[in-house]
């Protein structure tokens, strides 16, 4: 028994969606159908018991109003009813009754009662005749289960309610399936993406507002989010080997040049020097994409409350020998003070991913100033190098982009990640950040967060 109710499931859990819906609903218009029959049969029973006791109350009382005034004038069968002389003592005197009835009832006048024997089931009704010693006339009608009209529509409703079912079925499948055709092809365009790796796909719907549709376009929706990580992860890939490879060719060169030709401890250290270079460029390269993925894979950043005063001027105060071993000049305008709400790690790789970028381009000034403006605060960094053309300030934000022509280049190489790491940790913070300048004019770089 176990062993068929599983082979049983497993023929269920193979039908399509559409064939288990019509299935469903077939039971249930079937269901529907018999408790409708149901009803209508014993609704025209009812009708037809109602029917054959007015009729019985109005043959009787007309035969007894006759007899009333002539008591010859007595029929033994009339109209399908049955009638039955009684004399005062309830003995049948004459007429006629249906085979099987009883005529020893007793009498009742005015009310109409049933007698059932064999299956059969009969009504009859008594009514006293005026101007008699106590005589009683009795009619007696044999109940018709049904009028011959109501058998003729009931017969014709079963006649035809496996072909009204079939016209039900087929219409509530193709219903059904034409309502499902977006769930149909939900499950296809994810049979293709699986099958090709094609995140292009996308469910072609026409436009509606129901549930389905609904689900259809999330779905599309779902897909959009996939292709762009997608292609974000492919071109996040590209970039980080390109900028591995140039690293990784310089470490082997120089070891195989080492291997095969240094021959004394100084042409081994000039090779050394500059595989620790590529090494080191390799292990800064690899930790801002490990913190880069960190704090995108953030979602909920830490409520602390920060003196973004203090810690402008701690950082600031980290550089000092920095700036003058640069020949940079430092001018700096804080407001005391200032407090924020936020990640207090973020906020300081923030401030010095901006003050590393103004050190990079800057040819002998920086400017910091934070103050308050509103319910914000602000704060600013400037420098008085290259600047920035207006192609570029839309495109410093992505990753592992960088201005070409940057300024000792070969010094101040970089990987383009430090600006977009800063949009990151704006755009979790709920803050907004703006760049300003021209071409040889300089950069300003406006930072602006909410007030604690």
């Amino acid at each position: 028994m176990e062993i068929l109710k599983k082979k049983i499931n497993r023929i269920w859990e193979n039908f399509p969606i559409t064939v288990k819906i019509t299935l469903w609903y077939t039971v249930f218009v079937v269901v529907l159908l018999f408790i409708m029959l149901m009803i209508s049969f014993a609704i025209a029973d009812k009708m037809t018991g109602d029917v054959n006791q007015r009729e019985l109350t109005g043959v009787v009382n007309e035969m007894a109003s006759e007899m009333d005034s002539d008591p010859e004038e007595f029929d033994d069968f009339d109209n399908g009813i049955y009638f039955v002389r009684y004399n005062s003592e309830g003995i049948e005197m004459g007429g006629m009754s249906p085979k099987g009835f009883d005529l020893t009832l007793e009498q009742s006048e005015g009310i109409v009662s049933s007698y059932r024997k064999k299956g059969e089931k009969y009504y009859y009704y008594d009514r006293k005749i005026n101007g008699t010693d106590g005589e009683w006339v009795r009619g007696i009608a044999p109940v018709n289960k049904l009028s011959e009209e109501v058998k003729r529509m009931l017969l014709t409703i079963i006649i035809l309610s496996p072909l009204l079912l079939i016209v039900i079925v087929y219409g509530g499948y193709k219903i059904i399936k034409k309502a499902l055709s977006p769930v149909a092809k939900i499950s296809n365009t994810a049979t293709e993406i699986q099958k090709n790796g094609d995140f292009s796909k996308r469910i072609e719907i026409d436009n509606g507002q129901d549930e389905i549709h609904k689900m259809a376009n999330a779905f599309n929706e779902m897909l959009n989010s996939l292709e762009n990580f997608y292609l974000h992860e492919k071109q996040f890939s590209s970039d980080v080997s390109h900028e591995l490879r140039t690293p990784v060719s310089v470490i082997l060169t120089e070891s195989q040049y080492s291997l095969e030709y240094v021959d004394n401890i100084e042409e081994a250290r000039d090779s050394f020097s500059v595989i620790q270079r590529q090494a080191k460029r390799m292990s800064e390269l690899i930790n801002q994409i490990m913190e880069l993925s960190k704090i995108e894979k953030q979602t909920d950043i830490p409520s602390d409350r920060i003196n973004f005063s203090e810690t402008v001027e701690k950082i600031l105060g980290d550089y000092k020998n920095l700036f003058a071993e640069k020949n940079i000049e430092m001018t700096k305008k804080i407001e005391e003070n200032i407090s924020i709400i936020g990640d207090n790690i973020m906020i300081e790789r923030l401030f010095d991913n901006l003050l590393n970028n103004a050190m990079k381009f800057t040819r002998d000034k920086i400017i910091v100033k934070l103050y308050s403006e509103d319910e914000k605060c602000v704060l600013e960094i400037e420098d008085n190098g290259i600047g920035i053309s207006e192609q570029d300030k839309e495109l410093i934000w992505k990753r592992f982009y960088q201005v070409n022509d940057s300024r000792n280049k070969k010094i101040n190489k970089g990987f383009g990640l430090g600006l977009f790491l800063v949009s990151k940790i704006i755009e979790q913070h709920g803050a907004a950040i703006d760049v300003e300048g021209n071409l040889n004019e300089g950069t300003r770089f406006i930072a602006k967060f909410k007030k604690d």
